[in-house]
C-alpha cells in the first residue's frame, strides 16, 4: 500500500518531503520496524516515541508520523499530526484494509465481566454455526487457532491485524473485549462496532483516569459511538449503567435482576459449584431457562448480557441457551481446584475493590467454614484502592496472607504495608487474623499447609487469574498461580482419593 493511499484517511496538518513509499507495515516501535514500515511516534508513560525516530530510520523506516518535527527523521517523509495516537489507530485500519467492515465486531466493556461475557458471546456464536474471533485479556483466538494475548485489548496495528486475519479466515464475528485503556487511548478508534455491552463499574484503574467521573466518560465512549441501529446492552442493575442508559440516544436494550423494567430481566436464580441456573424474562414475552457451568452468581448476569446482545443481533433464543450451557468456565475466573474432601482452592482475576468482595462473598456464600484469602495489589498503580481492598478481605475471610502481585517497579514490601493498614483498620492483627509473606508461591504453600483437617476450607487465590508472568522491574518472570497451587498440593501430599463433598449452593 502507497502512503498516499494511507493519508487518505488520516487527519494530518502537513508532510514534510515529497516521496510515496510502499509501505510494509504500521508499527509504534521502533524495535519492530521492517524496511517500508510507518512508524508513528506515540507517547507513552516511560518513553516517547519521538526519541526513537533514529532507530526507526535506522531500521528501514519508508516514513513517520510525528506530532513535531524531527531532525532524527529527516531523511524519510514525516506526516505531522495532532495526535499521533488516534493517527495510529488510522493508519492501521487503513493498511489493514478496514476488517472490522467485513465482520461484525461485538465490543464488551466494563470493570468486572468483560473476559467472561467475551466468552460466553463467542460460545454462542461458535452454537449459531460461526467461525468467530475472540480477542480477551485470558487469550486470542482466530478460527479455533489460540495465541497469547499481551494486553486486554491490543494496541491498534496488533488489533486490526488479528480482524484481517479474522476476516480473510472467513469469520463472521469477533468479540473484542475493550479496556479503559484502549478507549482512552485510542486503541479501537476506527474499529466499527455492530454491538456493545456494559457490564458495570466500580472503582479501578483510577490512577490512570484520575477520578470516577472520567473513569466512566471513558467505558461509556464505546457505547456512545455506536451506530443507531446497533444495540448498546447495559446493565441496569449497576448505578452507572442506569446512568449511560438514560444518557444514550440509540439502540439501548438493558438487562438485570433488580429493575423490573428492564428489558431481560433475571428470575429464579441459584449457583454452586457445579454451575448456575435461571429464567430469563425476554423483551418478546419468551421466558428462557438457562443453565451454565459457570459457578459465580454474578456470572448469572454474565450470561443474560451474552444472551441479550446474541439475541439483539439476531440469535435464535434456544441456540444463545445452547451456546451458554456449552461454554467451559473461563481460565482465571473463580477457577477451582478440589484438593480433597475438606480443602478447595478458587483462582480468580479479581484485583479491584468490587471484584475481591463479590468473589470473597461469592465463596463465603457457597458454605465454606473457614475462607483464607491469599492476595495483593499491583504496584504503580492506584494507591487508593489497598486499603480497601485490605479491609474487604479481613470482612470476608477469616485469614488473610498479604503478597506480591506484579510490583512493576514498586517495592513489594511498600505495597503489602498498604494493604495491611487496611487489614489493621479492621481491627485485624498480624499474626492472628493475617501475615505477610511476599513471595507468592510461598504465601500460597502457607495458606495451604495451615489448612485446618477438621474444617471445609476454601483458600482463594486473588489478583493473578489465568497470568503466567509476574512483572517486576521491567522483567517478566514465568508464574502461573494455577500450577503453583498443583506443585505444592502434590508437595505436601494434600490430595486425598476420596471425592468432594457435595457444595451447598446458593439461590436468589
Amino acid at each position: 500500500m502507497k502512503l498516499k493511499e494511507i493519508l487518505e484517511e488520516l487527519p494530518y496538518r502537513e508532510v514534510k518531503g515529497a516521496a510515496n513509499p510502499d509501505i510494509t507495515a504500521v508499527t509504534y516501535d521502533s524495535r519492530r520496524v521492517i524496511p517500508g514500515a510507518l512508524f508513528v511516534a506515540v507517547k507513552g508513560k516511560r518513553h516517547d516515541g519521538h526519541d526513537f525516530l533514529a532507530d526507526a530510520v535506522g531500521r528501514g523506516a519508508a516514513a513517520v508520523v510525528v506530532e513535531r518535527v524531527s531532525a532524527d527523521a529527516a531523511a524519510v517523509s514525516q506526516v505531522i499530526v495532532d495526535d499521533a495516537r488516534r493517527a495510529l489507530a488510522a493508519a492501521a485500519a487503513a493498511f489493514y484494509r478496514h476488517p472490522g467492515r467485513e465482520l461484525a465486531v461485538v465490543g464488551v466493556t466494563g470493570t468486572n465481566g468483560k473476559t467472561t461475557v467475551a466468552f460466553v458471546l463467542d460460545g454462542i456464536f461458535r452454537a449459531a454455526g460461526y467461525k468467530t474471533a475472540l480477542a480477551s485479556t485470558v487469550k486470542n483466538v482466530v478460527a479455533g487457532e489460540e495465541r497469547p494475548a499481551r494486553l486486554t485489548t491490543a494496541e491498534a496495528p496488533e488489533l486490526q491485524a488479528l480482524l484481517r486475519e479474522a476476516a480473510d479466515a472467513g469469520c463472521g464475528v469477533a468479540v473484542v473485549e475493550v479496556s479503559s485503556h484502549a478507549l482512552a487511548l485510542s486503541r479501537v478508534a476506527g474499529t466499527p462496532f455492530a454491538a456493545a455491552a456494559f457490564t458495570n463499574l466500580s472503582h479501578d484503574h483510577l490512577d490512570f483516569h484520575g477520578d470516577m467521573d472520567s473513569y466512566f466518560a471513558v467505558k461509556a465512549s464505546l457505547l456512545e459511538q455506536l451506530a443507531e441501529s446497533a444495540p448498546a446492552v447495559v446493565n441496569v442493575d449497576d448505578a452507572y449503567g442506569r446512568k449511560l442508559a438514560a444518557s444514550l440516544s440509540g439502540r439501548v436494550v438493558t438487562y438485570g435482576v433488580r429493575e423490573t423494567e428492564s428489558d431481560y430481566r433475571v428470575v429464579n436464580a441459584s449457583s454452586g459449584w457445579g454451575g448456575l441456573s435461571f429464567t430469563l424474562a425476554c423483551p418478546d414475552g419468551a421466558a428462557v431457562e438457562i443453565a451454565s457451568p459457570l459457578p459465580g452468581s454474578f456470572d448469572v448476569l454474565n450470561c443474560a448480557a451474552a444472551f441479550a446482545v446474541a439475541r439483539e443481533l439476531g440469535v435464535a433464543a434456544d441456540v444463545a441457551r445452547k451456546g451458554i450451557a456449552e461454554t467451559p468456565p473461563v481460565p482465571g475466573r473463580l477457577e477451582l481446584v478440589n484438593v480433597n474432601d475438606k480443602l478447595r482452592v478458587v483462582i480468580d482475576y479479581a484485583h479491584s475493590p468490587d471484584s475481591v468482595e463479590k468473589a470473597l462473598a461469592e465463596i463465603r456464600g457457597l458454605g465454606a467454614d473457614r475462607v483464607v484469602a491469599v492476595f495483593g495489589c499491583t504496584g504503580d498503580r492506584d494507591v487508593e484502592k489497598r486499603p480497601t481492598m485490605g479491609a474487604l478481605a479481613r470482612r470476608y475471610a477469616d485469614y488473610a496472607v498479604v503478597t506480591t502481585d506484579d510490583p512493576y517497579y514498586e517495592e513489594p514490601a511498600a505495597i503489602a504495608r498498604d494493604v495491611a493498614a487496611g487489614i489493621i483498620g479492621e481491627g485485624g492483627a498480624e499474626p492472628d487474623d493475617y501475615r505477610v509473606i511476599l513471595d507468592r508461591a510461598q504465601a500460597i504453600r502457607f495458606a495451604l499447609s495451615s489448612a485446618r483437617a477438621e474444617e471445609a476450607t476454601v483458600i482463594a487465590v486473588l489478583g493473578k487469574g489465568h497470568e503466567e508472568v509476574q512483572k517486576v522491574k521491567g522483567s517478566e518472570i514465568p508464574y502461573s498461580d494455577r500450577q503453583t497451587v498443583e506443585e505444592i498440593v502434590s508437595e505436601l501430599g494434600l490430595a486425598a482419593a476420596a471425592a468432594p463433598a457435595a457444595p451447598r449452593g446458593r439461590s436468589r
